[in-house]
Protein backbone atom coordinates (compact mmCIF):
# COMPACT_ATOMS: atom_id res chain seq x y z
CA UNK A 1 0.00 0.00 0.00
CA UNK A 2 1.44 3.37 -1.02
CA UNK A 3 1.69 6.31 1.39
CA UNK A 4 -1.01 8.13 -0.60
CA UNK A 5 -3.38 5.17 -0.28
CA UNK A 6 -2.60 4.86 3.45
CA UNK A 7 -3.50 8.52 3.98
CA UNK A 8 -6.66 8.21 1.89
CA UNK A 9 -7.84 5.15 3.83
CA UNK A 10 -6.41 6.17 7.21
CA UNK A 11 -5.81 2.67 8.48
CA UNK A 12 -6.11 2.50 12.29
CA UNK A 13 -3.49 -0.26 12.48
CA UNK A 14 -0.77 1.96 10.96
CA UNK A 15 -1.83 5.56 11.59
CA UNK A 16 -1.39 7.25 15.01
CA UNK A 17 -4.77 8.08 16.54
CA UNK A 18 -4.89 6.59 20.07
CA UNK A 19 -4.19 9.36 22.64
CA UNK A 20 -1.68 8.10 25.19
CA UNK A 21 0.88 9.08 27.79
CA UNK A 22 4.32 7.82 26.79
CA UNK A 23 7.16 6.63 28.97
CA UNK A 24 10.52 8.34 28.47
CA UNK A 25 11.95 5.25 26.75
CA UNK A 26 9.26 5.13 24.05
CA UNK A 27 10.89 5.35 20.58
CA UNK A 28 10.95 8.96 19.33
CA UNK A 29 8.83 10.06 22.30
CA UNK A 30 10.03 13.68 22.13
CA UNK A 31 9.17 14.02 18.45
CA UNK A 32 5.52 13.13 19.11
CA UNK A 33 4.80 16.41 20.84
CA UNK A 34 3.00 17.14 24.12
CA UNK A 35 -0.18 15.24 23.11
CA UNK A 36 1.14 12.05 21.51
CA UNK A 37 -0.92 9.47 19.64
CA UNK A 38 -0.01 5.94 18.58
CA UNK A 39 -1.40 3.43 16.11
CA UNK A 40 -2.99 0.14 17.16
CA UNK A 41 0.13 -1.69 16.06
CA UNK A 42 2.33 0.57 18.21
CA UNK A 43 -0.04 0.21 21.16
CA UNK A 44 0.82 -3.49 21.34
CA UNK A 45 4.38 -3.41 19.94
CA UNK A 46 5.50 -0.79 22.47
CA UNK A 47 2.78 -1.36 25.04
CA UNK A 48 5.32 -1.73 27.86
CA UNK A 49 6.56 1.80 27.08
CA UNK A 50 3.10 3.42 27.12
CA UNK A 51 2.00 4.53 30.58
CA UNK A 52 -1.74 4.85 29.97
CA UNK A 53 -4.49 6.17 27.76
CA UNK A 54 -5.05 9.93 27.79
CA UNK A 55 -8.75 10.54 27.34
CA UNK A 56 -12.17 11.38 28.80
CA UNK A 57 -14.05 8.75 30.86
CA UNK A 58 -16.42 7.73 28.05
CA UNK A 59 -13.48 7.45 25.65
CA UNK A 60 -11.63 5.17 28.08
CA UNK A 61 -14.63 2.86 28.28
CA UNK A 62 -14.70 2.64 24.46
CA UNK A 63 -10.94 2.30 23.93
CA UNK A 64 -10.50 -0.30 26.66
CA UNK A 65 -13.24 -2.42 25.10
CA UNK A 66 -11.57 -2.09 21.69
CA UNK A 67 -8.08 -3.05 22.95
CA UNK A 68 -9.48 -5.94 25.03
CA UNK A 69 -11.46 -7.20 22.03
CA UNK A 70 -8.36 -7.13 19.79
CA UNK A 71 -6.30 -8.93 22.45
CA UNK A 72 -8.89 -11.64 23.11
CA UNK A 73 -9.47 -12.19 19.38
CA UNK A 74 -5.74 -12.51 18.79
CA UNK A 75 -5.34 -14.99 21.65
CA UNK A 76 -8.65 -16.75 20.99
CA UNK A 77 -8.80 -16.87 24.75
CA UNK A 78 -7.21 -17.22 27.25
CA UNK A 79 -8.80 -20.56 28.04
CA UNK A 80 -8.47 -20.60 31.84
CA UNK A 81 -6.60 -19.07 34.77
CA UNK A 82 -3.32 -20.80 33.97
CA UNK A 83 -3.49 -19.68 30.35
CA UNK A 84 -4.26 -16.12 31.48
CA UNK A 85 -1.13 -16.04 33.66
CA UNK A 86 1.04 -17.27 30.79
CA UNK A 87 -0.45 -15.31 27.88
CA UNK A 88 1.01 -11.93 28.82
CA UNK A 89 4.39 -12.86 27.30
CA UNK A 90 2.85 -13.62 23.91
CA UNK A 91 0.08 -11.01 23.98
CA UNK A 92 1.96 -8.31 22.05
CA UNK A 93 3.27 -10.58 19.30
CA UNK A 94 -0.05 -12.32 18.72
CA UNK A 95 -1.97 -9.03 18.76
CA UNK A 96 0.40 -7.54 16.14
CA UNK A 97 0.05 -10.65 13.98
CA UNK A 98 -3.73 -10.43 14.27
CA UNK A 99 -3.77 -6.74 13.32
CA UNK A 100 -1.55 -7.39 10.30
CA UNK A 101 -3.90 -10.17 9.19
CA UNK A 102 -7.05 -8.07 9.69
CA UNK A 103 -5.56 -4.77 8.55
CA UNK A 104 -8.06 -4.21 5.74
CA UNK A 105 -10.88 -4.24 8.31
CA UNK A 106 -9.48 -1.14 10.02
CA UNK A 107 -9.73 1.42 7.19
CA UNK A 108 -11.54 4.54 8.38
CA UNK A 109 -12.09 5.79 4.81
CA UNK A 110 -11.86 4.50 1.25
CA UNK A 111 -14.07 2.67 -1.24
CA UNK A 112 -13.78 -0.78 0.34
CA UNK A 113 -14.95 -2.07 3.73
CA UNK A 114 -14.68 0.51 6.50
CA UNK A 115 -14.13 0.15 10.21
CA UNK A 116 -17.43 0.25 12.19
CA UNK A 117 -19.32 1.75 9.25
CA UNK A 118 -22.41 0.50 7.42
CA UNK A 119 -21.80 -0.19 3.74
CA UNK A 120 -24.60 0.70 1.32
CA UNK A 121 -26.22 3.13 3.75
CA UNK A 122 -28.54 5.44 1.83
CA UNK A 123 -30.74 8.31 3.07
CA UNK A 124 -34.52 8.28 2.89
CA UNK A 125 -36.62 11.10 1.48
CA UNK A 126 -37.56 12.13 5.02
CA UNK A 127 -33.93 12.27 6.18
CA UNK A 128 -32.04 13.43 3.11
CA UNK A 129 -29.72 15.85 4.90
CA UNK A 130 -26.42 14.46 6.26
CA UNK A 131 -25.39 15.05 9.86
CA UNK A 132 -22.40 17.17 10.83
CA UNK A 133 -19.40 15.15 12.03
CA UNK A 134 -19.68 17.05 15.35
CA UNK A 135 -22.52 14.66 16.16
CA UNK A 136 -20.11 11.74 16.42
CA UNK A 137 -18.11 13.36 19.19
CA UNK A 138 -19.74 13.40 22.62
CA UNK A 139 -17.46 16.24 23.75
CA UNK A 140 -18.59 18.65 21.03
CA UNK A 141 -21.87 20.54 21.36
CA UNK A 142 -24.04 19.63 18.38
CA UNK A 143 -27.81 19.17 18.27
CA UNK A 144 -28.91 18.06 21.74
CA UNK A 145 -25.38 17.18 22.86
CA UNK A 146 -24.44 19.03 26.02
CA UNK A 147 -21.98 21.93 26.12
CA UNK A 148 -20.33 20.27 29.13
CA UNK A 149 -16.96 19.96 27.36
CA UNK A 150 -17.45 22.48 24.57
CA UNK A 151 -18.44 26.15 24.36
CA UNK A 152 -18.25 26.47 20.59
CA UNK A 153 -21.53 24.78 19.74
CA UNK A 154 -23.12 25.69 16.43
CA UNK A 155 -19.80 26.29 14.69
CA UNK A 156 -18.70 24.00 11.89
CA UNK A 157 -15.58 22.09 12.90
CA UNK A 158 -13.26 19.99 10.79
CA UNK A 159 -12.08 16.95 12.72
CA UNK A 160 -8.73 15.40 11.90
CA UNK A 161 -8.67 11.76 10.83
CA UNK A 162 -7.29 10.80 14.25
CA UNK A 163 -10.12 12.68 15.96
CA UNK A 164 -12.64 11.04 13.62
CA UNK A 165 -11.37 7.59 14.54
CA UNK A 166 -11.67 8.37 18.25
CA UNK A 167 -15.13 9.84 17.78
CA UNK A 168 -16.38 6.85 15.75
CA UNK A 169 -15.23 4.21 18.25
CA UNK A 170 -16.61 6.20 21.18
CA UNK A 171 -19.89 6.88 19.37
CA UNK A 172 -20.49 3.19 18.69
CA UNK A 173 -19.79 2.23 22.32
CA UNK A 174 -21.17 5.17 24.32
CA UNK A 175 -23.67 7.11 22.20
CA UNK A 176 -26.86 8.09 24.03
CA UNK A 177 -30.24 7.04 22.66
CA UNK A 178 -33.11 9.25 21.61
CA UNK A 179 -34.22 10.53 18.23
CA UNK A 180 -32.09 9.52 15.24
CA UNK A 181 -32.46 9.58 11.47
CA UNK A 182 -33.89 6.72 9.39
CA UNK A 183 -31.90 5.34 6.46
CA UNK A 184 -31.91 2.35 4.14
CA UNK A 185 -29.09 -0.01 5.06
CA UNK A 186 -28.43 -2.41 2.21
CA UNK A 187 -32.10 -2.14 1.25
CA UNK A 188 -33.47 -2.59 4.79
CA UNK A 189 -34.92 0.42 6.71
CA UNK A 190 -33.12 1.14 9.98
CA UNK A 191 -36.38 1.49 11.86
CA UNK A 192 -40.07 2.34 11.74
CA UNK A 193 -39.57 5.42 13.89
CA UNK A 194 -36.64 7.63 14.89
CA UNK A 195 -36.13 6.18 18.35
CA UNK A 196 -32.90 4.50 19.46
CA UNK A 197 -31.51 3.01 22.66
CA UNK A 198 -28.35 3.93 24.52
CA UNK A 199 -25.31 2.00 23.36
CA UNK A 200 -23.81 -0.57 25.74
CA UNK A 201 -21.19 1.73 27.27
CA UNK A 202 -23.82 4.28 28.27
CA UNK A 203 -26.78 1.99 29.01
CA UNK A 204 -28.47 2.66 32.36
CA UNK A 205 -25.60 4.98 33.34
CA UNK A 206 -23.83 1.83 34.54
CA UNK A 207 -20.58 2.12 36.48
CA UNK A 208 -17.71 0.47 34.59
CA UNK A 209 -14.45 -0.66 36.16
CA UNK A 210 -11.04 -1.56 34.70
CA UNK A 211 -7.88 -2.62 36.48
CA UNK A 212 -4.89 -0.39 35.75
CA UNK A 213 -1.37 -1.73 35.33
CA UNK A 214 2.07 -0.15 35.16
CA UNK A 215 1.84 0.02 31.37
CA UNK A 216 -0.83 -0.13 28.68
CA UNK A 217 -0.06 -3.77 27.80
CA UNK A 218 -0.24 -4.64 31.52
CA UNK A 219 -3.60 -2.89 31.75
CA UNK A 220 -5.02 -4.76 28.75
CA UNK A 221 -3.79 -8.10 30.11
CA UNK A 222 -5.28 -7.42 33.55
CA UNK A 223 -8.74 -6.97 32.01
CA UNK A 224 -8.92 -10.10 29.89
CA UNK A 225 -11.52 -12.65 30.90
CA UNK A 226 -11.05 -16.35 30.27
CA UNK A 227 -13.37 -18.56 28.24
CA UNK A 228 -13.92 -20.51 31.43
CA UNK A 229 -15.14 -17.36 33.18
CA UNK A 230 -17.30 -16.37 30.21
CA UNK A 231 -19.03 -19.75 30.34
CA UNK A 232 -20.11 -18.93 33.90
CA UNK A 233 -21.84 -15.66 32.89
CA UNK A 234 -23.14 -16.66 29.45
CA UNK A 235 -26.80 -17.41 28.87
CA UNK A 236 -27.84 -20.37 26.75
CA UNK A 237 -27.57 -18.22 23.60
CA UNK A 238 -24.34 -16.48 24.59
CA UNK A 239 -21.29 -17.32 22.47
CA UNK A 240 -17.62 -16.29 22.51
CA UNK A 241 -18.13 -15.04 18.95
CA UNK A 242 -16.03 -12.70 16.82
CA UNK A 243 -15.52 -8.91 16.55
CA UNK A 244 -17.93 -7.01 14.30
CA UNK A 245 -15.11 -5.82 12.02
CA UNK A 246 -14.33 -9.42 10.99
CA UNK A 247 -17.88 -9.99 9.76
CA UNK A 248 -19.64 -6.61 9.55
CA UNK A 249 -23.44 -6.84 9.73
CA UNK A 250 -25.12 -6.54 6.34
CA UNK A 251 -28.18 -4.73 7.70
CA UNK A 252 -30.39 -4.37 10.76
CA UNK A 253 -31.51 -8.01 10.53
CA UNK A 254 -27.96 -9.37 10.78
CA UNK A 255 -27.87 -9.81 14.57
CA UNK A 256 -25.48 -12.77 14.90
CA UNK A 257 -22.94 -10.71 16.87
CA UNK A 258 -25.43 -9.21 19.33
CA UNK A 259 -25.35 -12.11 21.78
CA UNK A 260 -21.62 -12.90 21.66
CA UNK A 261 -18.90 -11.65 24.01
CA UNK A 262 -16.52 -10.35 21.32
CA UNK A 263 -19.36 -9.01 19.19
CA UNK A 264 -20.63 -6.88 22.07
CA UNK A 265 -17.24 -5.50 23.14
CA UNK A 266 -17.30 -2.98 20.29
CA UNK A 267 -20.98 -2.88 19.29
CA UNK A 268 -22.46 -1.77 15.97
CA UNK A 269 -25.05 0.37 17.73
CA UNK A 270 -25.26 3.01 15.00
CA UNK A 271 -25.27 2.75 11.21
CA UNK A 272 -22.69 5.34 10.14
CA UNK A 273 -21.13 6.28 6.83
CA UNK A 274 -18.62 9.14 6.68
CA UNK A 275 -19.06 11.19 3.51
CA UNK A 276 -16.35 12.57 1.25
CA UNK A 277 -14.56 15.51 2.80
CA UNK A 278 -15.14 14.11 6.32
CA UNK A 279 -17.40 17.01 7.28
CA UNK A 280 -20.70 15.12 7.26
CA UNK A 281 -22.03 11.59 7.66
CA UNK A 282 -25.17 9.53 7.32
CA UNK A 283 -26.17 8.35 10.80
CA UNK A 284 -29.05 6.01 11.64
CA UNK A 285 -29.97 3.37 14.19
CA UNK A 286 -27.84 0.24 14.24
CA UNK A 287 -28.12 -3.16 15.88
CA UNK A 288 -30.13 -3.63 19.08
CA UNK A 289 -28.39 -5.13 22.12
CA UNK A 290 -30.03 -6.48 25.25
CA UNK A 291 -28.48 -5.26 28.49
CA UNK A 292 -28.10 -6.98 31.84
CA UNK A 293 -30.08 -8.61 33.33
CA UNK A 294 -32.03 -9.35 30.13
CA UNK A 295 -28.84 -9.86 28.10
CA UNK A 296 -25.24 -10.90 28.70
CA UNK A 297 -23.53 -9.32 31.67
CA UNK A 298 -20.93 -6.74 30.68
CA UNK A 299 -17.65 -7.85 32.38
CA UNK A 300 -16.77 -4.30 33.44
CA UNK A 301 -20.02 -3.42 35.25
CA UNK A 302 -20.88 -3.87 38.92
CA UNK A 303 -24.01 -5.85 39.75
CA UNK A 304 -26.01 -5.08 42.89
CA UNK A 305 -29.29 -6.32 44.30
CA UNK A 306 -32.33 -4.05 44.05
CA UNK A 307 -35.50 -5.46 45.56
CA UNK A 308 -33.70 -8.83 45.58
CA UNK A 309 -33.17 -8.65 41.81
CA UNK A 310 -29.71 -8.19 40.21
CA UNK A 311 -29.24 -4.90 38.34
CA UNK A 312 -26.29 -2.89 37.09
CA UNK A 313 -24.99 -0.35 39.59
CA UNK A 314 -26.13 3.04 38.30
CA UNK A 315 -23.96 6.14 38.64
CA UNK A 316 -25.56 9.28 40.02
CA UNK A 317 -24.50 12.89 39.62
CA UNK A 318 -25.14 13.50 43.32
CA UNK A 319 -23.21 10.47 44.59
CA UNK A 320 -19.45 10.20 44.12
CA UNK A 321 -18.06 6.80 43.21
CA UNK A 322 -16.08 6.42 46.46
CA UNK A 323 -19.41 6.00 48.24
CA UNK A 324 -20.03 2.85 46.13
CA UNK A 325 -16.53 1.40 46.47
CA UNK A 326 -17.65 -1.34 48.86
CA UNK A 327 -19.97 -2.65 46.11
CA UNK A 328 -17.56 -2.10 43.20
CA UNK A 329 -14.55 -3.71 44.90
CA UNK A 330 -16.21 -6.92 46.07
CA UNK A 331 -15.70 -10.01 43.95
CA UNK A 332 -18.09 -12.87 44.67
CA UNK A 333 -17.66 -14.82 41.46
CA UNK A 334 -18.63 -14.36 37.83
CA UNK A 335 -21.97 -16.14 38.17
CA UNK A 336 -23.12 -14.42 41.37
CA UNK A 337 -26.05 -12.03 41.52
CA UNK A 338 -24.06 -9.22 43.13
CA UNK A 339 -20.38 -8.56 42.45
CA UNK A 340 -17.93 -6.00 41.16
CA UNK A 341 -16.27 -6.18 37.72
CA UNK A 342 -15.46 -9.75 36.71
CA UNK A 343 -11.79 -8.90 36.12
CA UNK A 344 -11.31 -8.30 39.84
CA UNK A 345 -10.67 -12.03 39.82
CA UNK A 346 -7.39 -11.28 38.03
CA UNK A 347 -6.32 -8.94 40.81
CA UNK A 348 -6.90 -11.75 43.31
CA UNK A 349 -4.84 -14.11 41.13
CA UNK A 350 -1.96 -11.63 41.07
CA UNK A 351 -2.21 -11.23 44.86
CA UNK A 352 -0.94 -7.66 44.85
CA UNK A 353 -2.39 -4.19 45.29
CA UNK A 354 -3.91 -2.82 42.12
CA UNK A 355 -5.37 0.44 40.92
CA UNK A 356 -9.00 0.32 39.84
CA UNK A 357 -10.39 2.86 37.38
CA UNK A 358 -14.13 3.42 37.70
CA UNK A 359 -16.26 5.65 35.52
CA UNK A 360 -19.64 6.11 33.92
CA UNK A 361 -21.56 8.00 31.26
CA UNK A 362 -24.59 9.64 32.88
CA UNK A 363 -27.47 9.95 30.45
CA UNK A 364 -31.02 11.24 30.51
CA UNK A 365 -33.97 8.89 30.10
CA UNK A 366 -36.23 10.92 27.81
CA UNK A 367 -36.67 10.70 24.02
CA UNK A 368 -34.22 13.57 23.56
CA UNK A 369 -31.54 11.58 25.37
CA UNK A 370 -28.13 13.14 25.87
CA UNK A 371 -25.05 12.89 28.03
CA UNK A 372 -25.45 14.74 31.33
CA UNK A 373 -21.95 14.13 32.62
CA UNK A 374 -19.00 11.75 32.53
CA UNK A 375 -17.43 10.80 35.84
CA UNK A 376 -14.36 8.82 36.87
CA UNK A 377 -12.26 7.90 39.90
CA UNK A 378 -9.13 5.83 40.48
CA UNK A 379 -8.77 3.79 43.67
CA UNK A 380 -5.70 2.04 45.06
CA UNK A 381 -7.13 -1.20 46.39
CA UNK A 382 -5.35 -3.24 49.08
CA UNK A 383 -5.72 -6.97 48.53
CA UNK A 384 -7.61 -7.43 51.79
CA UNK A 385 -10.32 -5.09 50.56
CA UNK A 386 -11.22 -7.43 47.71
CA UNK A 387 -12.71 -9.88 50.15
CA UNK A 388 -16.13 -11.42 49.80
CA UNK A 389 -18.37 -8.80 51.39
CA UNK A 390 -20.81 -11.51 52.49
CA UNK A 391 -18.14 -12.84 54.86
CA UNK A 392 -18.28 -9.62 56.83
CA UNK A 393 -18.78 -10.85 60.37
CA UNK A 394 -18.11 -14.54 59.90
CA UNK A 395 -19.27 -16.91 62.58
CA UNK A 396 -17.81 -15.06 65.56
CA UNK A 397 -19.54 -11.78 66.43
CA UNK A 398 -16.68 -10.97 68.80
CA UNK A 399 -14.30 -10.57 65.87
CA UNK A 400 -13.87 -7.41 63.86
CA UNK A 401 -15.62 -7.38 60.45
CA UNK A 402 -13.55 -7.34 57.28
CA UNK A 403 -12.34 -4.15 55.54
CA UNK A 404 -15.12 -4.14 52.94
CA UNK A 405 -17.83 -4.30 55.59
CA UNK A 406 -16.13 -1.63 57.70
CA UNK A 407 -15.92 0.67 54.68
CA UNK A 408 -19.63 0.13 54.07
CA UNK A 409 -20.36 1.13 57.68
CA UNK A 410 -18.25 4.25 57.28
CA UNK A 411 -20.18 5.33 54.20
CA UNK A 412 -23.47 4.71 56.01
CA UNK A 413 -22.33 6.87 58.93
CA UNK A 414 -21.58 9.70 56.50
CA UNK A 415 -24.93 9.30 54.73
CA UNK A 416 -26.79 9.36 58.05
CA UNK A 417 -24.94 12.52 59.03
CA UNK A 418 -25.80 14.06 55.64
CA UNK A 419 -29.49 13.48 56.37
CA UNK A 420 -29.04 15.14 59.76
CA UNK A 421 -27.33 18.06 58.01
CA UNK A 422 -30.29 18.60 55.70
CA UNK A 423 -32.65 18.40 58.65
CA UNK A 424 -30.52 20.84 60.64
CA UNK A 425 -30.58 23.41 57.82
CA UNK A 426 -34.36 22.95 57.59
CA UNK A 427 -34.80 23.51 61.35
CA UNK A 428 -32.56 26.59 61.29
CA UNK A 429 -34.63 28.26 58.58
CA UNK A 430 -37.91 27.16 60.15
CA UNK A 431 -36.94 28.96 63.36
CA UNK A 432 -36.42 32.07 61.25
CA UNK A 433 -39.97 31.85 59.84
CA UNK A 434 -38.60 30.51 56.56
CA UNK A 435 -40.46 27.23 56.07
CA UNK A 436 -38.89 25.18 53.25
CA UNK A 437 -41.86 22.82 53.26
CA UNK A 438 -44.06 25.54 51.74
CA UNK A 439 -44.38 25.38 47.98
CA UNK A 440 -43.11 28.90 47.37
CA UNK A 441 -39.96 28.19 49.39
CA UNK A 442 -39.23 24.59 48.37
CA UNK A 443 -36.97 25.33 45.37
CA UNK A 444 -34.85 27.81 47.31
CA UNK A 445 -34.76 25.48 50.30
CA UNK A 446 -33.55 22.59 48.18
CA UNK A 447 -30.81 24.80 46.79
CA UNK A 448 -29.61 25.84 50.25
CA UNK A 449 -29.64 22.24 51.50
CA UNK A 450 -27.84 21.02 48.39
CA UNK A 451 -25.10 23.62 48.83
CA UNK A 452 -24.52 22.44 52.38
CA UNK A 453 -24.53 18.79 51.28
CA UNK A 454 -22.09 19.52 48.45
CA UNK A 455 -19.65 21.15 50.86
CA UNK A 456 -19.99 18.19 53.23
CA UNK A 457 -19.38 15.50 50.60
CA UNK A 458 -16.55 17.41 48.92
CA UNK A 459 -14.68 17.64 52.21
CA UNK A 460 -15.14 13.92 52.90
CA UNK A 461 -14.08 12.87 49.40
CA UNK A 462 -10.58 14.20 50.14
CA UNK A 463 -10.36 12.07 53.30
CA UNK A 464 -12.12 8.87 52.26
CA UNK A 465 -9.09 6.96 50.97
CA UNK A 466 -6.45 7.94 53.58
CA UNK A 467 -8.77 7.77 56.60
CA UNK A 468 -11.74 5.48 55.91
CA UNK A 469 -10.03 2.99 53.57
CA UNK A 470 -6.38 3.00 54.61
CA UNK A 471 -6.73 3.64 58.33
CA UNK A 472 -10.10 2.57 59.71
CA UNK A 473 -11.11 -0.19 57.25
CA UNK A 474 -7.68 -1.76 56.92
CA UNK A 475 -7.02 -1.53 60.68
CA UNK A 476 -10.51 -2.26 61.93
CA UNK A 477 -9.27 -4.24 64.91
CA UNK A 478 -7.72 -1.06 66.24
CA UNK A 479 -11.04 0.79 66.44
CA UNK A 480 -13.85 -1.77 66.26
CA UNK A 481 -15.99 -2.51 69.31
CA UNK A 482 -18.75 -5.10 69.55
CA UNK A 483 -21.03 -2.58 71.27
CA UNK A 484 -21.68 1.13 70.92
CA UNK A 485 -21.30 3.49 67.99
CA UNK A 486 -17.59 2.84 67.55
CA UNK A 487 -17.48 4.20 63.98
CA UNK A 488 -18.55 7.66 65.18
CA UNK A 489 -15.64 7.64 67.64
CA UNK A 490 -13.08 6.50 65.06
CA UNK A 491 -10.87 8.88 63.04
CA UNK A 492 -13.38 8.62 60.20
CA UNK A 493 -16.23 9.49 62.55
CA UNK A 494 -14.35 12.61 63.61
CA UNK A 495 -13.80 13.57 59.96
CA UNK A 496 -17.52 13.14 59.27
CA UNK A 497 -18.51 15.32 62.21
CA UNK A 498 -15.94 17.97 61.26
CA UNK A 499 -17.23 18.12 57.67
CA UNK A 500 -20.87 18.24 58.80
CA UNK A 501 -20.23 21.00 61.34
CA UNK A 502 -18.27 23.03 58.77
CA UNK A 503 -21.05 22.66 56.17
CA UNK A 504 -23.68 23.67 58.76
CA UNK A 505 -21.65 26.75 59.72
CA UNK A 506 -21.36 27.64 56.05
CA UNK A 507 -25.10 27.33 55.38
CA UNK A 508 -26.43 28.87 58.60
CA UNK A 509 -25.12 32.32 59.64
CA UNK A 510 -25.23 32.95 63.41
CA UNK A 511 -24.13 36.53 64.05
CA UNK A 512 -27.34 37.84 65.68
CA UNK A 513 -29.24 36.66 68.78
CA UNK A 514 -32.14 35.44 66.66
CA UNK A 515 -29.83 33.57 64.31
CA UNK A 516 -28.01 32.08 67.29
CA UNK A 517 -31.25 30.65 68.70
CA UNK A 518 -32.06 29.12 65.30
CA UNK A 519 -28.49 27.88 64.99
CA UNK A 520 -28.66 26.11 68.36
CA UNK A 521 -31.90 24.36 67.40
CA UNK A 522 -30.43 23.20 64.10
CA UNK A 523 -27.19 22.11 65.77
CA UNK A 524 -29.17 19.80 68.06
CA UNK A 525 -30.72 18.20 64.98
CA UNK A 526 -27.28 17.83 63.40
CA UNK A 527 -26.10 15.97 66.50
CA UNK A 528 -29.15 13.74 66.36
CA UNK A 529 -30.54 15.07 69.65
CA UNK A 530 -34.30 14.81 70.06
CA UNK A 531 -35.70 18.12 71.17
CA UNK A 532 -39.34 19.10 70.97
CA UNK A 533 -38.61 22.45 69.38
CA UNK A 534 -36.35 20.88 66.77
CA UNK A 535 -39.24 19.23 64.96
CA UNK A 536 -40.56 20.78 61.73
CA UNK A 537 -43.60 21.99 63.70
CA UNK A 538 -41.38 23.75 66.22
CA UNK A 539 -42.20 27.21 67.47
CA UNK A 540 -41.07 29.90 65.07
CA UNK A 541 -38.96 32.73 66.46
CA UNK A 542 -40.64 35.87 65.11
CA UNK A 543 -38.58 38.20 67.26
CA UNK A 544 -36.78 41.06 65.60
CA UNK A 545 -33.25 42.03 66.64
CA UNK A 546 -32.01 45.53 65.97
CA UNK A 547 -28.56 44.18 65.17
CA UNK A 548 -29.83 41.50 62.74
CA UNK A 549 -28.28 41.53 59.32
CA UNK A 550 -29.72 40.49 55.98
CA UNK A 551 -30.93 36.88 56.05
Amino acid sequence: MTEKMKTACFNLVDEPWLPVTLAENFPDAKSRGPLPRVSLHEAFEHGEKIVDLRCYPHERIALMRLLICIAQSALNGPEDENDWKKCKDRLASEAMAYLDKQKDCFNLLGNGPRFLQAAKLKPTKEDSKPVSMDKLSLVLAAGSTTTLFDNAGGQSRQLSHAELAMALVTFQVCSPGGLIGIANWNGVPTGKDKSSQHSLGARKSAVHGFLLGDSLIDTVHANLITKETFAAIATSSGQWGYPVWEKPPANLKDVASCSSYLGRQVPFARAVWILEGCKDAWIANGLTYDFFPEGLREPSITVVLQDDAPVALRARSDKALWRELHAIASYRGANQNASGPITLKNALLLAQERRLWTGAVLTTKDNNAKVIDCIESVFHLPMQFLEDADAALGDDLRKSPGPNHIYREGVKLAEDRAKNLRGAVFIYHLRLADDFSKKQNSARGKKVQNQAAMRFWTALEQRAEPVLLRDVAMNSGKYWRAEGNWMALSPWGREVWKAAHDAYDFACPHSTPRQLRAYAAGLAALRGEKRVKSAPTAEVDDGNDSTEGDE
